[in-house]
């Protein structure tokens, strides 16, 4: 679209907003913003008229004509056009007190997170609600996800920026990208989604390498560019059947990345009553003679070791037992590596003694 109609559409939708009775074409045609209409072919005039209707209707503006008998004043007999401002305006928000509260503290939230796209938004939405922030400085907040700690704030926000844009316009982006095994690959990716959960964000989309859908850590991203120059758009369509949501809630061993195979694990009795945060809301939950156990399906070993791990004792992998023994590995050699360092502290302690 040309600046020129573009400012041509603004100025109609603001004379019919501003309006207080419906509007002739004859009459939008005497002011001097509206020349397009007014040709020496008047229904050459006409026909710019009915392409600029159309295309605020295409944007979603309520606009309407009513016809001259049902006007009281239309000397003219041809009716009129007008914006239906009850459609045109989202009504007045009607929040309690405590909802204002929640939706502060959620907004700030947000908005604290280094690198949160959109963060301006989220802030300048908060102060249309009529809270007193300055859009210069990030809100005081009593709910802060940060970044978790290890990780380079600029760099990660220089990256979701790149990723936000590309997941907007469609665009594909060139990822290298380190995997769980410390191996680094790179990537072509079309970015299907960006979403945040427990501390991370992630970015779901078509993995050309794999061939395959695929869910990636943005921590784990060493460089991210988009393929083409700034601008390019429309590189691919995301599935219909895809759904961000459902990944959402997906739990990082559920990511595609194996045949999914199922995986048993006695709990500690203290973990039950946290099983739904801490394993999801698929996984399956009976009391055995075994114990307290729960049944997952997991599709990605890597991710399922790293969650496991931390629960030590109290969350016992039974089956496979291919699994069972990698884990029991992992914990024999982390014993012995807090061995040598309680030797060396203690040993160092003794001559220090001495």
């Amino acid at each position: 679209m040309s600046a020129a109609r573009a400012e041509r559409l603004l100025n109609l939708l603001t004379l019919l907003l501003n309006t207080r009775r419906p509007v002739s074409l004859r009459e939008i045609r005497e002011h001097e913003e509206f020349s397009a209409y007014r040709t020496k072919d008047p229904k050459s005039g006409e026909r710019a008229f009915e392409r600029d209707k159309a295309a605020l209707l295409e944007m979603g503006v309520p606009l309407k004509w009513m016809a001259p008998e049902q006007l009281e004043d239309d000397e003219e007999g041809v009716g009129g056009y007008y914006i239906d401002r009850e459609l045109y305006f989202l009504p007045e928000l009607q929040l309690e007190p405590g909802e204002l509260a929640l939706l502060s503290i959620a907004g700030a939230a947000a908005a604290a997170i280094e690198g949160f796209p959109g963060r301006a938004a989220v802030v300048r939405a908060l102060a249309k609600l009529g809270f007193d922030l300055d859009e210069t400085r990030p809100p005081p907040t009593m709910a802060h996800a940060p970044i978790k700690e290890g990780e380079d704030p600029a760099k990660m926000a220089a990256h979701l920026e790149v990723l936000h844009e590309a997941v907007a316009n469609r665009a594909k982006v060139i990822l290298n990208y380190r995997a769980a095994e410390a191996r680094v690959t790179e990537r072509e990716v079309d970015p299907w989604g960006l979403y945040y959960r427990q501390g991370v964000w992630y970015l779901v989309g078509y993995c050309h390498l794999r061939r395959a859908e695929r869910t990636f850590h943005l921590g784990r991203m060493l460089e991210v560019r988009r393929k083409h120059l700034e601008g390019h758009t429309g590189d691919f369509d995301v599935p219909t059947s895809f759904s961000l949501k459902l990944h959402v809630q997906q739990r990082p061993w559920e990511f595609p990345n194996t045949s999914p195979f199922e995986v048993r694990i006695r709990l500690a009795e203290r973990l039950v009553p946290a099983i739904p945060e801490l394993f999801g809301q698929r996984a399956q939950f009976a009391r055995t003679d075994q114990g307290p156990i729960i049944t997952l399906s997991v599709s990605h070993r890597a991710a399922l070791i790293a969650a496991v791990l931390p629960f030590g004792a109290a969350a016992e992998v039974l089956s496979p037992a291919d699994l069972r023994a990698e884990l029991g590995v992992i914990y024999a050699t982390l014993a012995k590596r807090y061995q040598r360092s309680d030797s060396t502290v203690t040993s160092t302690h003794c001559e220090a003694t001495l």
